[in-house]
Formats: structure tokens, C-alpha cells, sequence
């Protein structure tokens, strides 16, 4: 069996959408990976998430999986906190992609500034749940039926990373029963803060 192409992580630039688009509508039909339900144009992708950092996994000259940062709110005193969406080829998943993209993003999104990193995953999403918690996030809670997809109710945790936070398996707050992650047979749920340089927009050519 040969060696496994190495993993590059660099920044993800516009010509790499095509590879960024079929991941990301791959991760749509799963119906446990986001609200969405087609995936955007460049342009309306590009407007919705900050200009870096923005980063794509690459083997052997393929992009196999991408990371990025979106604005959680438009207000002056939350410049400094964003939401992570992170998605993998489906060939590449359980190899260490994710958690590669996700711990240089965590790392570069402080060197930008940035204070606090958030996400919501659907409970059924346990890789995902799993990859936040081995770097850092830690469960704030659940929203229960906060959204409808394909006409159902579903619920997502609420996960954050604040700067200098430690990996954690702990998948609720000490002292609760870690209920609050699905399990596989699980049915679908019917102080003083740094100044953010985060640039938002498209990067420069």
C-alpha cells in the first residue's frame, strides 16, 4: 500500500469554489451537516464569510476539505466573535482533515484578533460534535426546535471557543448527564476582550 498523499492547509482563494462547492453540497445532502438546502453562488458565499481566515485542506493537488469563518453579528462589540463551518470530502472523513482545518483556523483566527469561535451542529452530527470538543469548544446548550428542514423540527447545541481554551471531552457542563449528544440510534429531533482586526469582505486580489 503507498503512503497516503501528504496534507497541505493554506488559504482558500477563489478558484479552488468549484472543489470548495461539491464538498459543501455533499455535506448538504446529509441533512445533518446544515440548514441549507443548495449550496450558494460564490459571490454570495464569499459576502456571508470573513475574507480571512479561510483555508482549504489539499492533497495531492485536491482539495479535500475547507474551513472558514462567518460574522455572527454586524454590532461593533461582537467584531471579535464568529461562527466556524468546517466540511470534509465524504472520502477523506475519519483521517484527520477536520481536525488539521479546525486547529489552524482556531489559530489563525486569534492571530486576527478574533475572542470568541462558535457553531451549531444538529445532535446527529456526532463527528462534528466530537472534532469542537477535542479542540477546545465546549457545549453552552441546546436550542430545541430552532429550526425547520425538509419540514421537520430540529434542534442544534450551541458550542464556543474562547481564546486560550483547552481540548475538553466533556460533551455538557460538570454535573449534567451528557444526554444533550445523540446517540447513533438517535432519531432526528421532529472580561475584557482584545480588539478584533478581522477583516470581513472579499480578500484582495
Amino acid at each position: 500500500m503507498g503512503q497516503a498523499p501528504a496534507l497541505e492547509i493554506r488559504d482558500l482563494r477563489p478558484g479552488d469554489w468549484p472543489e470548495v462547492a461539491g464538498i459543501y453540497a455533499a455535506g448538504v445532502a446529509t441533512r445533518n451537516a446544515t440548514f441549507e438546502t443548495a449550496v450558494p453562488s460564490w459571490e454570495e458565499w464569499d459576502a456571508e464569510h470573513l475574507a480571512r481566515p479561510r483555508l482549504v485542506g489539499v492533497e495531492a493537488d485536491e482539495v479535500v476539505g475547507w474551513a472558514a469563518l462567518s460574522p455572527v453579528s454586524a454590532r461593533a462589540c461582537y467584531a471579535g466573535v464568529a461562527e466556524d463551518s468546517v466540511y470534509v470530502a465524504p472520502s477523506r472523513k475519519g483521517q484527520g482533515v477536520g481536525r488539521a482545518l479546525l486547529e489552524e483556523l482556531v489559530a489563525r483566527s486569534e492571530a486576527e484578533g478574533l475572542w470568541t469561535l462558535q457553531t451549531s451542529i444538529f445532535p446527529e452530527n456526532r463527528a462534528s460534535l466530537a472534532l469542537h470538543l477535542r479542540c477546545g469548544f465546549r457545549v453552552v446548550g441546546v436550542r430545541e426546535r430552532i429550526g425547520q428542514l425538509d419540514g421537520a423540527w430540529r434542534d442544534t447545541v450551541l458550542l464556543e471557543r474562547r481564546v486560550g481554551a483547552s481540548p475538553s471531552q466533556t460533551p455538557t457542563h460538570p454535573g449534567e448527564v451528557p444526554s444533550r449528544v445523540a446517540g447513533d440510534d438517535a432519531p432526528v429531533c421532529v472580561d475584557s476582550a482584545p480588539k478584533s482586526t478581522a477583516p470581513k469582505g472579499r480578500p484582495s486580489a
